[in-house]
């Protein structure tokens, strides 16, 4: 995994905006990224399972 894919959206939010973010700036960041991430490739939804437990 790269070090993007490891942060969270929040984290990426603060880094692009330089502060912490109003919470409606949160809410538009996680709109965007329902709307327009990728699916994931197959496979990956094995992975991250079993990396969480």
């Amino acid at each position: 995994m790269t070090e993007t894919q490891k942060k969270s959206l929040d984290d990426l939010v603060r880094e692009e905006l330089g502060a912490e973010p109003s919470q409606e700036a949160k809410d538009y960041a996680r709109l965007l990224y329902e709307r327009y991430r990728l699916p994931e490739a197959p496979g990956t939804a094995g992975e991250d399972a079993a990396a969480g437990e």
